[in-house]
């Protein structure tokens, strides 16, 4: 035998080592996956859920139809299995595809842990977020009794399509909300990218940083900035204006669930905590108040106004229906916009103390006059500012720490909301028995409900 037959034959043998060694150990995988397969197989493919844990007395529980068939969810779940889950390959799915495999993944991987989670989960999640960002048209459950997007446990509801969105406000409509299904334009296809404005910036306004896709179906939750960052985190931004997203979304938040005509053990306890959540925001925002002046003014850096003894101010004021008279003031610049982009009033920058000393003989303010009406009256901004200063006081000595009452009333509510408790009382804030901190023109009357326990 020559020395070339040696090193072959030597060679070929390594090879046929080599393959028999991958047919064993791909065997094995077969066989592992066959396993995690039956395990699954066990707990079944998902189907939707409800909507939420609200339970109506008497009705029984909505299940919107499955919009896949079993046949359908058998094809697609078999891409659970692929190690490395190719993009491509999920590329034609559509929307509720996409949505029920990584719901499948989701739940079966706490049944029997899936190779290559952890990746494929993050790749289907992106193609998800990617079809809502690139989407021409957003369909959105707005609240036909505040004429916002409806927050629902903290979350809005988006659809990918009309029929979708128009079937849970259906279902909606048993637990005696007032939605409309709307079709709202992605963006506002300005040509210029500086005025360039997406569905999704104007929720940054109202405060909105979490949605569901398709709720009712096969459904993901989202994070509104995995979309657009906030205007301050643009690069280029030059836009100091006044903008208090958490303020409004705790007036939307509170106007929510006051105007919902319902009566449920809880109320009482998780409006307090709303509304007294609401009220700390507005005292601690920054204003744009409409307003006219003569004589010496000094601009400040952040729009702030600076009068000197010969200043002359003239502020506008908003009669209300029982002969009442408030400050309208804004909490940014769309809803400055809305009354007064056009008027003789010119926008000045004020903070909640400041704006207690103009209000004058007025009965209180009136936030953002064209879109929520939240009126505070004279009496209670006096009893929030006293609270405020008293607060600074208290933690100046060491007695609270500066962010705990905001956390504390937070848990409040959610403890009501699950019925898991009577929402705390705020020790700060003190009002005569049974007053409320805002005024509401509203006289809804109630019906008798039941959320579930």
């Amino acid at each position: 035998m020559g020395l070339l037959d040696l090193f072959g034959s030597k060679k070929k043998k390594e090879e046929e080592e080599e393959l028999l060694r991958q047919q064993e150990e791909n065997a094995k995988k077969e066989e592992a996956l066959e396993e995690l397969k039956a395990k699954h197989a066990e707990q079944g493919w998902p189907s939707p859920d409800r909507l939420n844990p609200v339970r109506v007395a008497g009705v029984e529980d909505d299940i919107l139809e499955d919009p896949l068939t079993p046949e359908r969810k058998e094809e697609v779940g078999q891409m659970l299995y692929e190690e490395d889950l190719s993009p491509e390959s999920i590329r034609f799915l559509s929307v509720q595809e996409l949505l029920f495999l990584l719901t499948a993944q989701e739940r079966l991987n706490k049944v029997a842990p899936i190779p290559g989670f952890e990746a494929n989960h993050r790749k289907i999640y992106n193609e998800i977020l990617g079809r809502v960002r690139d989407a021409k048209m957003l369909y959105v459950l707005y609240d036909q009794l505040t004429g916002y997007p409806f927050i629902d446990h903290g979350y809005i509801n988006i659809y990918s399509s009309q029929e979708y969105a128009e079937n849970a406000a259906k279902v909606f409509e048993k637990q005696y909300r007032r939605l409309l299904a709307r079709p709202c334009k992605a963006d506002n296809e300005a040509e210029s990218a500086k005025d360039r404005r997406s569905f999704f910036d104007y929720l940054y306004y109202l405060g909105i940083e979490n949605f569901i896709v398709d709720n009712g179906y096969y459904r993901a939750h989202f994070r509104r900035n995995e979309i657009v960052a906030a205007p301050g985190d643009w690069g280029n931004n030059t836009d100091t204006s006044p903008k208090n997203p958490q303020l409004v979304f705790s007036i939307l938040d509170f106007l929510g669930e006051v105007r919902w005509p319902v009566k449920y053990e809880k109320r009482n306890e998780v409006l307090a905590a709303k509304e007294l959540r609401m009220a700390r925001a507005a005292q601690e925002a920054i204003y744009i108040v409409p307003m006219q002046h003569e004589g010496p003014v000094e601009v400040m850096p952040d729009g702030r106004f600076k009068f000197t003894k010969d200043t002359k101010i003239r502020f506008p004021e908003i009669k209300t229906k029982n002969e009442k008279h408030f400050l309208p003031v804004c909490t940014d610049g769309l809803e400055y916009t809305k009354m007064f982009g056009r008027s003789e009033f010119k926008g000045a920058v004020f903070t909640f103390p400041d704006i207690l000393k103009f209000v004058g003989e007025k009965d209180g303010i009136i936030i953002n006059p064209a879109g929520q009406k939240i009126m505070i009256p004279r009496d209670r901004m006096l009893v929030l500012q006293m609270a405020a200063q008293q607060a600074a006081i208290d933690n100046q000595k060491g007695k609270k720490k500066p962010a705990k009452k905001l956390s504390e009333t937070e848990q409040a509510i959610q403890s009501a909301l699950n019925g898991k408790g009577i929402a705390a009382k705020d020790e700060d804030v003190k009002l005569p028995e049974n007053e409320s901190i805002v005024e509401l023109d509203d006289d809804a009357p109630m019906t008798e409900f039941a959320p579930e326990e």
